[in-house]
């Protein structure tokens, strides 16, 4: 029986459920919303997501269910691409069209001259300010918060000032009526598409804001591959489940390793476990766990058991012994 059968049959009690649903959210949605309504049809608490999309944006939204909500930091660090468009000769507070005009200025008759050549300083490692309205934190609360309680932060803006990486950014779009353009940025971790609009208006000679935002990828992850999720359109519990990605799924390059019955009670209890060399191929599924390299991470589950952990791999040479260490229970 597949990991997926197991899942359907113990919905009730979602103990086993565990993995990977891409959502396509559309405008108007919070993240928190969609998050709340996954774990409604899944009626299952431990529900959360990767990277969240402003309320006004759309596309890729991962969720993570069950045990694999464990796995965020390990999946959080790849490439993300948007398509997004700035409106041009007026800023907002919150860098969007939902927020407060907060300055104006001429446009460039020129702009899309401009612009092309203001992209090339904007790829590579720049130093960004985030917006005032994020989820990022100051104080152990989020910025947003203190902006819509009293309208300023407690401190600078400047404070949260962060390197990031713009690996490609290209122009798609250029409207001279509307004095819009349309961009599509493949960035790193931390980068926030408001603050880039923000900053590229800017450079150009005159301030805007975003009015579209749609994250196409999050690495290796595509929209094009995720289930439409929005206040009239939500997918039944069926369908969820038909798009889950398992946990081994959602770590590709990481390897997976079955360890026989024996070390069932001493990989349940979180405890190490000791092979010798000559172990290895009698203990484990694997022929040799001697590709995995020094300090990599591994997938381990134990026969004709429906758990797993991801857990380090520690080779002693002098001692002729690998050590398996669980970190993280994944289900």
């Amino acid at each position: 029986m597949s990991f997926k059968q197991i899942a359907e049959e113990t919905l009730s009690t979602t103990s086993s459920l565990s993995g990977l649903i891409l959502v396509d959210k559309a405008a108007g949605l919070t993240s928190h919303a969609v998050v709340s309504s996954v774990r409604k049809i899944l009626k299952m608490d431990k529900v959360g997501h990767l990277g969240t999309l402003d309320p006004f944006a759309t596309g890729l939204l991962p969720i993570l269910v069950g045990g694999s909500t464990r796995l965020s930091d390990e999946i959080m660090d790849g490439k993300k691409q948007y398509l997004f468009t700035i409106s041009l000769g007026k800023e907002t507070d919150t860098l969007d069209y939902s927020g407060q005009v907060v300055a104006e200025a001429e446009v460039p008759q020129d702009f899309e001259r401009k612009i092309l050549g203001a992209l090339r300083e904007f790829t590579g490692n720049i130093e960004q300010v985030p917006p005032v309205y994020s989820a990022l934190k100051m104080n152990g609360r989020p910025l947003y918060e203190y902006m819509r309680a009293t309208g300023k932060l407690p401190d600078s803006i400047e404070t949260k000032k962060r390197s990031v990486f713009i690996e490609n950014l290209e122009l798609v779009k250029c409207d001279l009526d509307s004095n819009s353009v349309t961009l599509r940025v493949l960035c790193g971790k931390g980068t926030y598409v408001r603050s880039l609009a923000r900053d590229i208006s800017k450079a150009i000679g005159t301030v805007g804001h975003c009015t579209q935002l749609r994250r196409e990828y999050v690495e290796p992850w595509s929209v094009e591959n995720a289930i439409y999720f929005s206040f009239e359109e939500k997918p039944s519990q069926q369908e969820l489940l038909d798009r889950l990605i398992l946990p081994e799924q959602m770590l590709p390059t990481v390897a997976k390793v079955e360890l026989s019955e024996e070390f069932f009670k001493q990989l349940s209890s979180g405890n190490v476990i000791v092979l010798g060399e000559n172990q290895v191929a009698e203990k484990t599924s694997e022929k040799s766990i001697k590709t995995l390299v020094h300090g990599s991470k591994v997938f381990v589950k134990i026969l004709n058991h429906d758990f797993m952990f991801l857990a380090d791999v520690e080779h002693i040479s002098a001692e002729n012994i690998y050590k398996i260490k669980p970190k993280k229970k994944i289900r």
